[in-house]
């Protein structure tokens, strides 16, 4: 969930270092991974790249359901985690397939077309517009044709998300409430925005929810986007 802005990776090292993890992917994820791919018995062939892959929670279910997995993050202790949490899950097989980079969203290092699946789960919203734009540019350009994007993101209903410094529409750092509260840059999308930023996919769907959190006093709107090439 990091971002790739450099002023703000000491930050997100520093949160990795401090915070637990949770073992549990998103239900979501779990959800779309399952629509997608249930008549695919041989899942091996199939190849997932993470956006902002944090400490691997949603890289280990895939390799756990047997896809060939990559991932990304700009902080170097994010992926020092994720790697130690791969070991652990690959050591009965010694299997080693999986590709983890310390990189920025707006350029990633992989060939055109080399990913079936590529998701994101709440990472890039840890950013500004412009990285933003050029991350989901990149993100179209690495898939394949008809290859298929699942994201979640926080929207402008979320708890704080028009608090702390403002840097441009819909972004702005360190929010002084909410889930995203000290937590550097936060873009927080309307919808219109985000049918903008994925016209360039062949279908895009757009679902939302709102939920609170701590007796009511946090609410978090999500949007779960998914897309196809």
């Amino acid at each position: 969930m990091s971002p790739t802005d450099d002023s703000h990776l000491a930050l997100w090292d520093d949160i990795f270092k401090s915070r637990p993890w949770g073992k549990y992917p998103s239900e979501d994820l779990v959800r779309f991974m399952a629509r997608t791919f249930r008549a695919v018995e041989d899942r091996g062939g199939i190849k997932v790249l993470d956006v902002g892959c944090g400490p691997g929670t949603n890289l280990c279910f895939l390799v756990r359901e047997g896809y060939q997995i990559a991932g990304i993050d700009g902080s170097p202790e994010a992926i020092q985690l994720a790697e130690a949490w791969l070991e652990r899950e690959f050591a009965a097989t010694d299997d080693t397939s999986y590709d983890l980079r310390v990189g920025n969203f707006a350029t990633l290092d992989w060939a055109d077309e080399e990913f079936d699946v590529a998701i994101n789960l709440h990472s890039i919203s840890s950013n500004t517009l412009k990285t933003i734009q050029a991350c989901i540019g990149e993100v179209h350009r690495v898939l394949k044709p008809g290859g298929s994007y699942f994201g979640k993101m926080f929207g402008t209903k979320t708890t704080g998300s028009a608090s702390g410094v403002i840097l441009d529409d819909g972004t702005c750092e360190n929010p002084l409430e909410g889930l995203c509260k000290d937590l550097g840059f936060s873009h927080f999308f309307d919808k219109p925005e985000l049918e903008t930023l994925f016209s360039g996919f062949a279908r895009l769907s757009i679902d939302s929810s709102l939920r609170t959190d701590n007796n009511g006093r946090v609410e978090i709107f999500e949007w779960v986007v998914t897309a196809q090439k």
